[in-house]
């Protein structure tokens, strides 16, 4: 599958679950650059490891074929619903937080890991550059 296939997959399967095509399309890039349907990361501390376009983690995905395209990132957007329904997450800024990092930090009143917040701030700055016509990417041409 293209490069332009998956982002076109990205912003219809956002549209579906009515989350911000390009917020999807900024995690989606932060976490795997290439949009490689195959990408595997380093084992995690706990030892599981993130998986596909969207690195989805194993231990809590185990269900999702990542190496399909479409069900790798129907999870992930599916993902992303969930944590921005959640109560405590009020902004994209902490659900790109949680997306990283997970909602323990939140739900116990920690302060998130540094690692996530400068996650979070690529994200967000990905996403500020592709809502501005003519920079990063062009929304109308994948409608």
């Amino acid at each position: 599958m293209t490069t332009a296939c998956i982002i076109a997959l990205i912003f219809s399967i956002a549209a579906e679950y009515g989350v911000p095509g390009h917020f999807v399309y900024s995690i989606a890039r932060e976490e795997n650059w290439t949009l490689n349907p195959g990408a595997v990361s380093s084992p995690n501390r706990n030892g599981t490891r993130d998986r596909g376009i969207m690195q989805l983690n194993d231990r809590y995905f185990a269900h999702v074929d990542w190496r399909c395209p479409e069900s790798n990132i129907r999870a992930g957007v599916r993902h992303i619903r969930f944590l921005l329904g959640h109560p405590q997450v009020q902004t994209y800024w902490v659900a790109a937080i949680c997306y990283n990092a997970g909602t323990a930090w939140l739900v116990h009143g920690r302060r998130p890991p540094a690692a996530s917040l400068d996650y979070a701030s690529r994200v967000m700055l990905r996403w500020s550059e592709a809502e501005i016509p003519g920079t990063f990417i062009n929304k109308e041409r994948y409608r």
